[in-house]
């Protein structure tokens, strides 16, 4: 039996259930207009909780690191004493030199230490951002030592991810994440430490990132030498749009997708001659773009999996507003994608993906090939980004049709629109 019919539910179309979205052509003017992006920075990006890195990043007192990131500064993250972290702003009371770097400032580093010391001058800051030490004091005119410190920001952590927030005043993470996040807490983040990693810049709007992999529309297309070279065959191995299960609540969203069963363990030989071909690699790894095919064993997940019921569940792509999807695989092991923009028509794009740790060789080149595998599909996706906003950026069409099951776009960029609309109305 064919996918199309295997899968096929027969509920009809999605987007009426969210009338507030509409069914009208949509504008891409936010993705292109440098107004729009400034004003976008200051309302959502200086406001909103943003996810920074993982707990498992600095397990000991004095381990940090440091983040980089356009229009907001460079911050250091640190572990204390008594175990929780803090974010500091990375700059010196003194002149407002870069505190912490190696040997090229814009970098971003790592390391251990008991205190942070200034390469400029020698002025030397706690773990908690207090300055300890300054040099020829009594060069100086009534300093008062109790203000001086590197800038605290808030600082929190969900489930080992740490987040950070630049607003003078925020919201508390718990309440910012929702319910929906916190049904999460149960799953074992902890127990996958098995990380591989990949950054890009792409030149093109952040969103157009997002938009890229919230539908499963494109896969024949894009990725399609990966699914089946004949486009025809490719078409019918993706799932229907009716087989998917789609969620929006405050600013944040939800899609589940189905996926394929594992492969039955492989009799020897039965691969046969080697063959130039993805699926024949696939099973040669007993691994694909679903994950391994031997599934570790990570006892009872929470209930919050497969909210959708799907037949044959591959995902949840948790869409933390506003630049994080935390999606959970079927097969025990999650994916993180981030966007962080940097100028209207450039950001950075990374992807990290973490597994249980390997059991065996076999296990890690399973794991190797998954991550290969993600990460091709992401630069093919990331080229249609780049394509997508050229053409845009020329304005020779302002209004576009957005399909069913391209309701997370229709929804993702109403919710920014609405926030900065919102800040701006606040700040006239």
């Amino acid at each position: 039996m064919a996918i199309q019919d295997k899968l096929a539910t027969g509920r009809g179309k999605y987007t009426p259930d969210y009338p507030e979205l509409g069914t009208a052509p949509v504008s891409y003017e936010d993705a292109i207009s440098e107004q729009f992006y400034r004003d976008e920075h200051e309302a959502i990006f200086r406001r909103s909780w943003l996810k920074v890195g993982r707990i498992e990043q600095i397990p000991k007192t004095g381990r940090y690191f440091t983040r980089e990131l356009a229009g907001l500064g460079s911050i250091v993250v640190v572990r204390q004493a008594d175990g929780s972290v803090k974010a500091l702003h990375n700059v010196c009371a003194h002149r407002g030199n870069k505190v912490v770097w190696q040997e090229h400032p814009a970098e971003e580093s790592s390391g251990s230490c008991r205190v942070f010391t200034c390469k400029y001058h020698g002025w030397r800051y706690g773990l908690d951002g207090k300055v300890d030490h300054i040099t020829n004091p009594e060069q100086f005119f009534d300093l008062d030592r109790s203000t001086l410190r590197m800038p605290e920001l808030h600082c929190d952590v969900w489930a080992g991810f740490i987040f950070v927030n630049f607003a003078e005043h925020a919201e508390p993470l718990r309440a910012f994440l929702g319910d929906r996040f916190g049904a999460l807490d149960a799953f074992p983040f902890d127990k996958m430490t098995e990380h591989y990693g990949y950054k890009t810049r792409i030149k093109g709007n952040w969103k157009l990132s997002i938009d890229a992999v919230l539908e499963w529309y494109h896969p024949p297309y894009v990725h399609g030498r990966f699914i089946d070279p004949d486009v025809a065959k490719a078409e019918k191995l993706v799932p229907p749009i009716d087989s998917y299960h789609y969620d929006v609540w405050s600013n944040h969203m939800l899609t589940s997708v189905p996926g394929p069963p594992p492969l039955p363990p492989r009799e020897p030989g039965a691969l046969g001659p080697a063959q130039r071909n993805q699926k024949w690699i696939y099973k040669l790894f007993r691994a694909g773009l679903f994950g391994p095919d031997d599934v570790p064993d990570l006892g009872e997940l929470p209930d919050a999996l497969n909210p959708g019921d799907i037949k044959a569940w591959g995902n949840d792509s948790y869409w933390l507003f506003p630049n994080l999807s935390v999606q959970i695989w079927a097969r025990n092991y999650y994916i993180t994608y981030q966007y962080w923009p940097d100028a209207v028509d450039s950001h950075s794009y990374e992807i990290d993906i973490y597994f249980p740790p390997p059991a065996n060789a076999a296990a890690r080149l399973a794991q190797e090939l998954v991550a290969a595998s993600t990460i091709e599909f992401a630069m093919q996706d990331s080229n249609t980004v780049e394509a997508t906003h050229q053409a845009l950026s020329t304005r020779a069409t302002r209004r576009f049709h957005l399909s069913d099951q391209e309701l997370l776009i229709r929804n993702f960029h109403k919710v920014i629109r609405d926030a900065v609309a919102a800040h701006t109305a606040a700040h006239d």
